[in-house]
């Protein structure tokens, strides 16, 4: 610290006081550039500032003793973070730094940057092994690890013995409360499409609804298919909103108010659909994966929603799992009947017409391009939401749940719930009779020759379908899908 105060008291050549700001960063930043190229002369790395402050971060600060692995773990990674950034920094300075008694030059003075980094810095101060707080650290954060991989992470959640009752983080929650939730979520969410349809509310037979789930073009969905006669159906509300009897809308003056105030409901119906979506169609997708839902395809990428087997499904090709494996698979969601019922009739009705509404109150840019996100708000020509958004409305649409469900709560109750109480849905089988599917499709690609994955991902693809996305395959979605809808 020495330096710090020696720096706020530098006078310039004139006997002016510098500002402190100009020079106290500068001193800071040389601080710590000094803790972590302090390297050690005997092999000795315990007495470095920077391990004594790792060790510091293992212990808890309110409870006054030792984390466990597994909660120490993300401590030490952020620390390693943030050196491996001051260190960056000292090797390539994105500019000069003139105040200190040595001034360090910019970036630009060294000829062969590749080679500071890679033959002067990281072999000294990065690497695994090296006489430096970092290769220190590294060491510290491999075993750590190995001792979380054996102790497991921290368990967060227990039952009451009727198995009726979850707790969770120090609040409880029962299964009826949990379906309660869910219920009054759906109820909430029919009522605000009936207010949007004007109380109109069409048949919806989705077996005459056409659709493709193989192709892929530029503004593509169901509602394009000529078959389905939805390229026109935002008039059918046109009509009811701007007459006497309907919505009564105008352009100016109080009907223009009305408009305003109907796609302001719109927003709220999406918040909505992105809740019951959330909450129904099985074991609950990570918000980065569904806050990106399309219902029309753009020209980098395939939509998500489609129409297969007479129901609406969602399907996610982006996953954490696939980032991990680097192994692309499809995941398929099919949310119950009544949100798949509103969903329909926002995507073909009202979602079309507040788009057209928009525009005539001049609201966007008349040739502002379609969004094709599902969960956006009407003044957003192409933003969806974001991850905070998504948090905030699924805690904002379950207000009837005693915890409060966050993204990470809901997952959380999710997945218990499906553990505890789905499998006495499940239809037992006889292991005598031949109704065990899995078995007959393993002894199907054994009879032709060939493991399972090579029998269902290159023999018989269906052209109708993607090729790692099979009618096999969507069958077995679909089927976890109703039995977590026979639960609820």
């Amino acid at each position: 610290m020495e330096f710090i105060w020696a720096g706020l008291a530098v006078e310039d050549p004139d006997g002016l006081t510098l500002s402190p700001s100009s020079r106290i960063p500068e001193t800071v930043f040389q601080l710590l550039v000094m803790f972590w190229t302090d390297l050690s002369t005997d092999g000795l790395l315990g007495g470095k500032a920077i391990i004594h402050f790792s060790g510091v971060l293992g212990i808890h600060p309110c409870e006054l003793a030792y984390r466990t692995a597994y909660d120490y773990t993300p401590y030490l990674a952020a620390l390693m973070w943030i050196g491996r950034l001051v260190i960056l920094e000292y090797a390539l300075p994105l500019r000069a730094y003139t105040t200190l008694d040595i001034p360090w030059p910019a970036r630009a003075s060294y000829a062969d940057q590749g080679r500071r980094l890679c033959a002067e810095i990281r072999p000294r101060y990065l690497q695994r092994g090296s006489l430096s707080p970092m290769g220190y650290l590294i060491e510290r954060l491999q075993h750590d690890r190995a001792i979380a991989k054996r102790e497991g992470p921290r368990t967060n959640m227990s039952w009451s013995l009727d198995g009726q009752t979850l707790d969770i983080a120090g609040s409880r929650i029962t299964m009826h409360e949990f379906r309660q939730t869910v219920h009054f979520l759906i109820a909430r969410t029919e009522q605000a499409t009936r207010r949007l349809m004007f109380d109109w509310w069409p048949k919806v037979e989705l077996s005459a609804v056409r659709d493709n789930l193989a192709k892929h073009r530029p503004g593509y969905s169901f509602l394009q298919d000529p078959a389905n006669q939805l390229q026109s159906s935002f008039r059918n509300l046109s009509r009811r909103a701007f007459s006497r009897d309907g919505g009564q809308f105008a352009l100016k003056g109080k009907g223009r108010e009305q408009a305003v105030l109907y796609l302001k409901q719109c927003n709220r119906l999406v918040k909505l659909l992105f809740s019951g979506i959330h909450t129904t169609s099985g074991m609950p997708a990570r918000g980065e994966e569904l806050r990106v839902l399309r219902w029309a395809d753009t020209a980098a990428v395939q939509r998500n929603i489609f129409i297969c087997q007479s129901r609406i499904i969602l399907v996610f090709s982006y996953n954490k799992a696939s980032q991990n494996s680097n192994n692309s698979f499809f995941i398929v969601r099919v949310p119950c009947s009544a949100v798949e019922r509103c969903l329909f009739l926002y995507l073909a009705y009202i979602r079309p017409f507040s788009d057209f509404l928009s525009r005539q109150l001049k609201l966007v840019s008349a040739t502002a391009p379609t969004n094709p996100h599902l969960f956006t708000v009407y003044d957003s020509p192409s933003a969806c939401f974001s991850s905070a958004s998504c948090s905030k409305t699924l805690q904002q649409s379950t207000t009837e749940c005693p915890i409060q469900l966050s993204f990470k709560t809901y997952r959380q109750v999710a997945v218990a719930v499906s553990k505890k109480h789905l499998p006495s849905l499940v239809q037992p089988f006889d292991p005598n009779a031949p109704k065990d599917y899995d078995g007959f499709l393993r002894l199907l690609s054994f009879q032709t020759g060939h493991n399972p994955s090579t029998h269902a991902g290159a023999y018989a693809l269906d052209r109708a379908y993607p090729a790692k996305l099979q009618p096999e395959l969507v069958e077995r979605y679909f089927q976890n899908s109703r039995v977590w809808h026979q639960f609820l």
